[in-house]
C-alpha cells in the first residue's frame, strides 16, 4: 500500500479498522463488481418502455435506488480518456436488487451477457493489476460526489509493478474501456446492433427495388450457373468482349442503358399482376372504414409497348375502381387530412357504392381475372382458385404482387373488413412505393405519396381518396422503377462531397444567424432596467405608463371576455330555447347538456359553438316518429363568416 494510502486512511479507518473496510482498502480478489452508473441506467437500458417503468418506479425513481444503500468501490482506470476513477457497487448487492424485482414484481431479470454488455459485470483476479478499493456508503444522507472527491490520487504502486505495455495491464486498460461503455445510455453493441440493422432494411428495400424491375422486364434475372468466360481458355479472344458482357448481363452487374422509346428489353418476370389497394378511414371515433380503392396492372398488356417518358404509356393500363361505403358515407375527414371522397378522378372511372356486407366479395374479385371487373364465384369463396370470366371462360390463376404506399396499414384494414390478402396461394409479394422510392434516392426516411408523384414530374389530383391513391401508387411504381433504372443507383464521391458541402453550409449560415442575432440582442452596456416579474410571462404589468406591450395585454383581455360573454349568452339562450321545446313537445330531456364553462375562445371557436347549437336544436325538431319538421320550426343560428366570427344572431 502506498504512504498516500496510509496516510488518508489513518485518517479515515475506524477504531475496529480489523472487522470494518476503509477507505481506500483493497477488496478481496474474488469479489465481481458492477459500475454503479451502469447499474443505474441498467431499466431504462436493457428493457422495454412498459417494464422498464414498472421497475424505475418501484426501486430507482424518487430516491429510492439511493435510499437502498450502495457499497461503494472505485478503481483507477489508467485511461488516457478518463477524468475521474470508476465508481463500482459489489455484484452481490446487485443480485440482490434483481432478486428483490424478481420477487415483487414478477419480472425475470438477470445480469447481461458479456456479448452483449461486456462491462457490466467485472472480475480483478490477476496479479498485478490495480484493484478496488473501499469508499464508503451511498445513501440519503451521503453524497456521492463529495464521496468522490475522497478518492486519492492512482500511484504507480497501485498496479502492482506491471508495465503499461504488459500484455495482463493492457488486458484490464481494455476491460475498463468495456466498463465505461456500460455506463453510457447506449452502449456499443446496440449502436452496432441498431447500424446492422439499418443496414439490414436498406439492403431489404434495395433488393425489393430490384425485384420490382425484373418484374417489369427492365432488370433481367441473374443466372447463376452460366461460367465465367476469363476463365475458359478456349473463348477466342475477339469474342472474349462479347462473352463477358453477356456473363455481366447475367450477373446483373452492368446492363445496358434503359431505353423507354423501345419494348422493355428482358421478360417479365412471372408475368404477374399488380395489385395496389388503399384504404380511407374517418379520423376519428375507432376509424371506421370509409374507402376502398383497388387498381391493378397486367404485365400481359404491357408485351410489345414502350413505356415511355416515365413509364407514362404504361401508366394507361391501369384500370382503377373505388368503392365508397354506404354505412360511413355521412363521415368525412377534415381535420387531418382533406378527405374528398366525393372527387374520383374521372380519367380513373366512377364511384360504386357496396355496403359492409358486399365488402369482402367485391374486392375478392379485384384479385381474380380480370382484375377489376365483375366477375362470377362459382365456388363461393373469397380466395378460391375456381374463377370464370363474364363470358363464362376458365382463366388459369396467375401470379400477384400486392402494391401499396404504406402497404401494411392497408393489409390490416382490409382484414377488419373481412378479407385477408395473405390467404391468396398465387401472392408472391408486397411492394411497398415508400420503401422503394427510399431505395431509389438513397433516403433514410419516407416520402408522402404526393412528393414522390412531384419529384417526377407528376400531378396527384384530389390525394386521399382511395380510388385516385391507389392509381397514382401504382404510377409511382412505374414511374420509381423506370426512372431508377435510368440513374444510378449508387452514391458517387461527388454526391457525398456535395452532401457534405450542403451540410457544412447549413451549419455556417445557421451558426452565423444565431451570432448575429445574440449580437443584436445583448448590446453592450445598460443595467437591463427595471423589474418585469410579470410581463416575462405573458401578463400585464401593474405599470400604467400605457405602453404599447400593455394596451396589446388589454385588449387581448376585453377581446377575450367579449368572447366570454357572448359565448355565455349564447349558451343560455340555446338552453332557454331547448326548454321551451322540451316543455312544449313533452319529451324527456336529452342526454346532452349545454353548460357554461370558463372559457377563451379563438378567432373559429363561437362559429364553431354555434353550429354545434344549431345541431343540437335540429334534434329537437324531429317529430315522435323521427322525420324532421315535425315540431315548431325554430330560426336557425347563424354565424357571420367573416375574421371577427363574433357576429351571432340571436334566435
Amino acid at each position: 500500500m502506498s504512504q498516500n494510502h496510509q496516510a488518508v486512511n489513518s485518517e479515515k479507518a475506524p477504531p475496529n479498522s480489523k472487522s470494518l473496510p476503509y477507505i481506500g482498502q483493497e477488496a478481496p480478489k474474488e469479489s465481481k463488481f458492477c459500475p454503479l452508473a451502469a447499474v443505474n441506467k441498467w431499466p431504462y437500458k436493457f428493457f422495454h418502455h412498459l417494464d422498464s417503468e414498472l421497475i424505475s418506479k418501484a426501486f430507482f425513481a424518487a430516491g429510492k435506488f439511493r435510499i437502498r444503500g450502495w457499497t461503494l468501490y472505485y478503481i483507477h482506470t489508467l485511461l488516457d480518456n478518463a477524468s475521474k476513477p470508476l465508481i463500482l457497487v459489489p455484484a452481490t448487492e446487485v443480485q440482490a436488487l434483481f432478486d428483490d424485482i424478481k420477487k415483487e414484481l414478477h419480472l425475470l431479470v438477470y445480469f447481461p451477457s458479456e456479448e452483449k454488455e461486456p462491462g457490466f459485470l467485472l472480475s480483478f483476479e490477476a496479479e498485478g493489476i490495480p484493484q478496488p478499493r473501499y469508499l464508503g456508503r451511498l445513501d440519503l444522507e451521503h453524497n456521492l460526489d463529495e464521496m468522490e472527491a475522497k478518492i486519492p490520487p492512482y500511484t504507480p504502486v497501485e498496479n502492482g509493478g506491471y508495465r503499461v505495455d504488459d500484455r495482463s495491464f493492457a488486458a484490464f486498460k481494455k476491460k475498463m474501456e468495456a466498463a465505461i461503455e456500460a455506463t453510457k445510455q447506449k452502449s456499443k453493441h446496440q449502436k452496432d446492433k441498431k447500424k446492422k440493422e439499418r443496414i439490414g432494411s436498406k439492403q431489404a428495400w434495395c433488393e425489393q427495388l430490384k425485384r420490382a424491375q425484373c418484374y417489369l422486364g427492365v432488370r433481367p434475372r441473374a443466372e447463376p450457373g452460366m461460367p465465367n468466360p476469363m476463365e475458359d481458355p478456349s473463348i477466342p479472344p475477339r469474342e472474349l468482349e462479347r462473352a463477358m458482357k453477356r456473363y455481366q448481363i447475367s450477373k446483373c452487374v452492368e446492363l445496358p442503358d434503359l431505353i423507354v422509346a423501345e419494348p422493355a428489353p428482358f421478360a417479365f418476370q412471372d408475368n404477374v399482376v399488380f395489385v395496389c389497394v388503399d384504404v380511407e378511414a374517418y379520423e376519428k371515433a375507432n376509424r371506421p372504414i370509409t374507402e376502398i380503392g383497388v387498381s391493378t396492372l397486367d404485365t400481359n398488356d404491357l408485351i410489345g409497348l414502350s413505356p415511355g417518358e416515365c413509364g407514362r404509356a404504361w401508366m394507361k393500363k391501369i384500370r382503377a375502381r373505388h368503392f365508397r361505403i354506404r354505412e360511413t358515407a355521412h363521415l368525412h375527414n377534415s381535420e387531418y387530412v382533406a378527405g374528398c371522397a366525393e372527387r374520383f378522378e374521372p380519367e380513373f372511372g366512377v364511384s360504386e357504392w357496396i355496403s359492409f356486407r358486399e365488402a369482402p366479395q367485391v374486392i375478392a374479385a379485384c384479385f381474380r381475372p380480370p382484375y377489376s371487373c365483375p366477375v362470377h364465384h362459382t365456388n363461393g369463396s373469397l380466395n378460391g382458385d375456381s374463377t370464370t370470366t363474364t363470358n363464362g371462360t376458365n382463366v388459369q390463376k396467375r401470379k400477384l404482387v400486392l402494391v401499396g404506399h404504406d402497404i401494411k396499414m392497408d393489409i390490416d384494414y382490409l382484414r377488419k373488413l373481412g378479407y385477408d390478402v395473405g390467404n391468396l396461394s398465387n401472392l408472391i409479394e408486397a411492394l411497398d412505393t415508400a420503401d422503394l422510392y427510399r431505395a431509389w434516392k438513397h433516403h433514410q426516411n419516407p416520402s408522402k405519396l404526393g412528393s414522390i408523384l412531384m419529384d417526377m414530374e407528376m400531378v396527384g389530383w384530389n390525394l386521399h381518396n382511395a380510388g385516385n391513391d391507389a392509381a397514382y401508387t401504382l404510377q409511382a411504381l412505374i414511374g420509381i422503377i423506370i426512372e431508377s433504372r435510368r440513374s444510378s443507383l449508387t452514391i458517387s464521391q461527388s454526391q457525398i462531397a456535395s452532401r457534405t458541402e450542403a451540410l457544412e453550409r447549413e451549419a455556417r449560415d445557421r451558426a452565423k444567424e444565431e451570432a448575429d442575432e445574440w449580437a443584436a440582442a445583448d448590446i453592450e452596456g445598460g443595467d437591463g432596467g427595471p423589474p418585469k416579474p410579470l410581463e416575462r410571462f405573458g401578463w400585464p404589468t401593474a405599470d400604467t405608463s400605457g405602453t404599447q406591450s400593455n394596451n396589446m395585454q388589454t385588449s387581448k383581455m376585453v377581446n377575450s371576455k367579449d368572447r366570454r360573454a357572448e359565448k355565455s349568452a349564447t349558451e343560455m339562450h340555446a338552453q332557454s330555447q331547448i326548454s321551451k321545446k322540451i316543455e312544449a313537445k313533452q319529451l324527456k330531456t336529452p342526454e346532452f347538456e349545454i353548460k357554461s364553462q370558463p372559457w377563451v375562445a379563438d378567432e373559429e371557436d363561437v362559429g364553431t359553438f354555434a353550429q354545434s347549437i344549431t345541431e343540437r336544436l335540429a334534434f329537437l325538431e324531429e317529430d315522435d316518429d323521427g322525420e324532421a319538421g315535425g315540431g315548431v320550426k325554430l330560426p336557425a343560428v347563424k354565424v357571420e363568416t367573416d375574421v371577427k366570427c363574433r357576429e351571432v344572431d340571436h334566435v
